[in-house]
């Protein structure tokens, strides 16, 4: 699916013809869109471990700054 998807997009940009063109790919996550209401959500199971992802996030950003680097490694 990536892979066809990024197909899409690279043929895009050899046949538009005018700007703010947009084309829909033909592919759903599921059938029954029920992942929306989990997806990125926060609350009391997930809070704590998501404010240390951020923290260690923010610790990278200015370790990463103050080494003269313009951004820091993603973490998992």
């Amino acid at each position: 699916m990536q892979l066809a998807i990024v197909r899409q997009a690279l043929d895009l940009f050899t046949t538009v013809s005018q700007p703010r063109t947009t084309v829909r790919a033909p592919f759903e996550w599921s059938p029954d869109h029920a992942w929306r209401d989990l997806y990125a959500r926060v609350d009391d199971s997930n809070r704590e471990a998501l404010r240390r992802k951020g923290e260690l996030r923010r610790q990278q950003q200015q370790s990463a700054k103050s080494a003269g680097k313009t951004r820091a490694p993603m973490i998992d």
